[in-house]
């Protein structure tokens, strides 16, 4: 059976990632919600925890244990103070 997936190599799948396109950082602080001025592409989280972000779509999803240095690629207005244990994060567009 044939797949529809794309695959791609190494190189190609890197030159995807979301981080090489940023264009403005803005900082995220964890300690009160905070609703941004516009929708971001990617979250940049320096020191690791759980994140509650408001999404695109208006709904609040938590990701959980996400890693110091880690970039998570999804398109957010916000975040929630509540819940939220990651610190030292940039919104990146």
């Amino acid at each position: 059976m044939a797949s529809s997936i794309n695959k791609y190599s190494v190189v190609e799948s890197l030159n995807q990632m979301i981080y090489e396109s940023a264009t403005a950082v803005t900082a995220v602080h964890a300690g009160s919600d905070q609703t941004l001025s516009d929708s971001h592409t990617a979250l940049y989280v320096g020191v690791g925890g759980d994140a509650v972000l408001t999404l695109q779509s208006g709904s609040d999803a938590t990701f959980k244990n996400l890693a110091s240095g880690q970039i998570l690629p999804v398109k957010f207005s916000g975040i929630k103070a509540t819940n939220t244990t990651a610190t030292n994060m940039l919104a990146l567009k």
